[in-house]
C-alpha cells in the first residue's frame, strides 16, 4: 500500500510546522514499514531527507497555502498511485479524491480575522480569507482521520465544526525537542563552554519565545515590562513587519531581539532567563512552555484552556488581557516545581510518531 505523506515543511526553515515535520519524520517510517511511504519534499530539502527501503522520496515543488497547490497536488497524488495521504497541516487539496489523514494543530486562523492578522492588500487577503475557510471545512469534514495535538483543540474543532464526528479526532499530545531532554545540556551549553556567537545577554531578564503575531499577545508583555525597571527582555524571534509593529509604540532600550539561534544558543537562552512568559490568548499546544520547565526557567502563562490542559498547576497564570495582573505574576512567581509528574514532558518524538503510525495503520486497515 502507498501512503503519500506531504513532508513540504520539513526542514527548520518552517519554524514550528517544520520542527514538528521533521521530529515526526525522523521516526514514522520505523513505525510504518509495511508500507511504501511517498514523501513530498520541496527541492532544498530532498537530498537532506534521509533515505530507507520503505521511502520514496518525490519532489514536490509546489508552495504552500496556493493555488497551485489545489492544483498540482491532485494531480501528483494521481500520478504516483498513492492510497492514503496523510498531511502535517490543514491545507490539503480540496479536489484530490484520495483517502486523507490531517493534522490540525489550532484554529487560530478561523478566530483571528482583523487586519491586524495580515501584511497583504485588503482585496488579497480577503481572497486568502476566502481560500482558507473553503480549504478548512473541506478539509475537516472531508479528512478520514483528524490528528491534534490537545482535547482544547479538539473541542474547539467540535464547537466551530459541529458536523465533525467526534470520534474522527485524535489528540496525540507533542514533545519537548530532545536537546531539552538531555540532562548533560547544562554542562555542555553553559556560556563559557559555548562555541559559537557572544549572545550579550542581559544579567536579569524576562524571556519571549515565539513570533508576534497578534494572538501571540506580546503587547501585553511589552507593557508590563515598562513598569519592571529592574529586569529587561530578551525576544527570540524571527524579524517581521508583524513585530516591527508591536515594538514600535514602546521604549525599546530594555529590549533586546534574538534570531536565527542554533538549538545549544536557544537552551543557553532558556538557561540564563529568570521566568519565561507566555502570553497568548490562543495556541494548540505549547511546547515553548514546556522547553523552559525541562531547564529549569519557571514560567508564566496566559490563563487559557489549553495551557491549564498542558501545563497544569507547574506554572504561574495571569489573565492574559490584564498588564496589571502580568506583573503582579511576574512579582509573586511560585518556585521551580519538579517536572517528573508532568506527562506530557515524558513524551519523546518516537512516542509522537508512534501514536500517529496507530492511526495511519488503523486507517489502512479499513481501506
Amino acid at each position: 500500500m502507498n501512503i503519500a505523506i506531504d513532508a513540504r515543511f520539513y526542514g527548520s526553515g518552517h519554524t514550528g510546522l517544520g520542527r514538528y515535520t521533521t521530529n515526526v519524520m525522523k521516526y514514522l517510517p520505523k513505525y510504518l514499514q509495511g508500507y511504501t511511504l511517498q514523501v513530498l519534499l520541496r527541492d532544498a530539502e530532498f537530498d537532506n531527507f534521509p533515505s530507507g527501503k520503505n521511502i520514496e522520496k518525490i519532489h514536490a515543488e509546489i508552495p504552500h497555502y496556493s493555488f497551485a497547490e489545489q492544483i498540482k497536488l491532485p494531480s501528483l497524488l494521481k500520478s504516483i498511485g498513492a492510497d492514503l495521504f496523510y498531511t502535517f497541516h490543514f491545507n490539503t487539496p480540496i479536489f484530490a479524491n484520495i483517502p486523507t489523514i490531517v493534522t490540525v494543530h489550532d484554529l487560530i486562523k478561523s478566530h483571528f480575522t482583523g487586519s491586524d492578522t495580515t501584511t497583504r492588500a485588503p482585496w488579497l487577503y480577503g481572497l486568502k480569507r476566502y481560500g482558507y475557510n473553503q480549504v478548512i471545512e473541506r478539509t475537516l469534514t472531508q479528512a478520514l482521520d483528524i490528528i491534534v495535538p490537545t482535547n482544547t483543540v479538539k473541542n474547539d474543532i467540535l464547537a466551530t465544526f459541529p458536523m465533525v464526528k467526534p470520534e474522527r479526532i485524535s489528540p496525540i499530545l507533542e514533545a519537548p525537542d530532545e536537546i531539552f531532554r538531555d540532562f548533560s545540556t547544562k554542562v555542555a551549553v553553559t556560556p563559557s563552554r559555548m562555541k559559537s556567537r557572544d549572545l550579550n545577554l542581559p544579567t536579569k531578564f524576562i524571556l519571549f519565545v515565539g513570533n508576534a503575531y497578534p494572538h501571540k499577545n506580546l503587547g501585553v508583555l511589552l507593557k508590563a515590562v515598562q513598569q519592571l525597571s529592574d529586569l529587561e527582555l530578551v525576544i527570540v524571534a524571527k524579524p517581521s513587519l508583524f513585530l516591527s509593529r508591536v515594538l514600535t509604540p514602546y521604549d525599546q532600550t530594555r529590549i533586546h531581539i534574538l534570531s536565527n539561534l542554533t538549538d545549544k544558543e536557544l537552551v543557553t537562552v532558556y538557561h540564563q532567563a529568570q521566568i519565561l512568559v507566555t502570553p497568548s490568548l490562543m495556541e494548540g499546544y505549547g511546547l515553548v512552555g514546556l522547553e523552559a520547565l525541562m531547564v529549569g526557567t519557571p514560567v508564566i502563562a496566559s490563563n487559557i484552556a489549553v495551557y491549564r490542559e498542558v501545563y497544569g498547576n507547574k506554572v504561574t497564570y495571569f489573565d492574559p488581557h490584564s498588564v496589571l495582573d502580568l506583573v503582579r505574576a511576574i512579582h509573586s512567581s511560585l518556585p521551580h516545581y519538579p517536572i517528573t509528574s508532568l506527562p506530557f514532558l515524558k513524551r519523546t518524538w518516537s512516542d509522537v510518531a508512534h501514536d500517529i503510525a496507530e492511526v495511519i495503520h488503523g486507517r489502512c486497515t479499513s481501506l
